[in-house]
């Protein structure tokens, strides 16, 4: 997108032609007004997102829409400040497109937004509007959260680029709180090279030295009985594609240092999100989703001496994968790994995030890179994940392996 203008023209339309049916927006600015806005960004002189249109989350706090946290207890909250990422993206000129749709609080329960691919199917969540708004073409980016698959899946459902950094990298100022341990900013973006221009932009991290063919851990995971027939074929594929240009791939066995930490995730996730909305619960509890109420009972039911269990193992095991990934043990640039359990589910729920859980524990940068359709014509990725504070060379293996695998579609040399 060379003329920011001119994109703009091209998501309008979009707008226009598709909200109606994915419905990724809660609130949205005029087309006049983002006209206006995006004309004023681009006559500036600096500023990598110059021009660039931004969807933001609905927990994410801006001064200029309400965020209402896909809930009714905060219906027409308006924030009198940004939150720290968002100053930050209108800080380096992009303009802030509207709020997309949340689940409740960033859990469970199916928003109205529907996959731009199929609307009798989900769009993932709890990211849910802004992976479908830019798969849907109607913004160039959008702002997500992950506390534990809240923009990988919506990204693989899609078919577009998600993106969450090492724990505690972005500041969470203004974002709305599930688990303090878990939550993660994140973003969707159309390739990886706008994904790390946006990091880029916002923490002034560099990017790695381009990363020649790489070398890769196909991981499957303890949580592999959970694949759907269509993710099998699709790691073949794409492990195929990537040996066939250059890639060392090392087929790897479930790692012992991994396997309590899934059940450690749920349990710190429950054990924190029952206590971050005390509030909400002892004043309208009467306004949150059943669904939601059964993750606050087991977080009640839960005891400290579980919850410090569950912490314990996730220090434990981030110290060992580290290691396990790094120069003394596997030497490996990233693992492939999947980003859901195969292509999205119908509207009633917003998927499985098994295949995520791990990495979001541990506090891993991860990144879902578009492979290609499944059998009923809805996308498929690929989860590629690297040692915490390995940020920049996991967005260098990324643009690595989404490069090839569009030469291989392609047919490019």
């Amino acid at each position: 997108m060379n003329d920011p203008v001119d994109g703009l023209e091209a998501e309008l339309a979009r707008f226009a032609e598709r909200e109606p049916t994915v419905r990724a927006w809660v609130a949205r600015r005029s087309d006049d007004e983002l006209r206006a806005l995006v004309r004023d960004s681009e006559a500036t002189t600096s500023g990598p997102l110059r021009g660039w249109t931004l969807g933001v989350k609905d927990v994410i706090d801006t001064h200029d829409f309400p965020t209402e946290r896909g809930s009714p207890i905060y219906r027409d909250r308006r924030p009198t400040a940004d939150a720290a990422c968002v100053a930050l993206a209108r800080a380096v000129r992009a303009v802030i497109a509207g709020k997309t749709t949340t689940t409740e609080f960033a859990l469970f329960a199916p928003t109205v937004t529907t996959n731009p691919h199929d609307p009798e199917r989900t769009p993932g969540g709890s990211s849910s509007g802004s992976a479908a708004a830019v798969a849907a073409g109607m913004v160039r980016a959008a702002f997500g959260t992950q506390t534990v698959g809240s923009v990988l899946r919506p990204a693989a459902f899609c078919g577009v680029v998600g993106f969450k950094g090492t724990f505690g990298f972005v500041p969470l100022t203004g974002v709305g709180t599930l688990a303090h341990s878990l939550d993660t900013l994140g973003w969707l973006t159309r390739d990886v090279h706008d994904a790390a221009t946006l990091y880029h932009a916002l923490t002034g991290d560099q990017p790695a030295t381009a990363i020649h063919p790489p070398r890769l851990g196909l991981y499957r995971s303890h949580q592999w009985e959970h694949a759907q027939p269509e993710l099998e074929p699709m790691l073949g594929d794409i492990v195929a594609i990537l040996d066939d240009a250059g890639a060392e791939i090392v087929e790897l066995d479930p790692s012992p240092h991994l396997q309590e930490v899934s059940e450690a995730g749920e349990v710190i996730l429950a054990y924190e999100a029952a206590r971050v909305f005390a509030w909400e619960r002892a004043t309208q509890p009467d306004l949150i989703h059943p669904w939601i109420t059964r993750l606050f009972e087991r977080g009640d039911a839960t005891s400290p001496e579980r919850y410090h269990w569950a912490r314990r193992v996730v220090a434990d095991a981030a110290q060992a994968h580290d290691r396990w990934l790094g120069p003394d043990g596997l030497d490996l640039d990233a693992l492939l790994t999947p980003s859901a359990p195969g292509e999205a589910p119908a509207m009633t729920t917003t998927g499985d995030s098994v295949f995520n859980r791990v990495w979001s524990t541990l506090g891993t940068p991860a990144v879902n890179v578009p492979v290609r359709l499944g059998p009923s014509g809805l996308p498929l990725g690929v989860q590629l994940t690297a040692p915490r504070w390995a940020d920049a060379q996991l967005r260098a293996v990324a643009a690595w392996v989404e490069r090839t695998r569009i030469r291989h579609t392609e047919g490019s040399p």
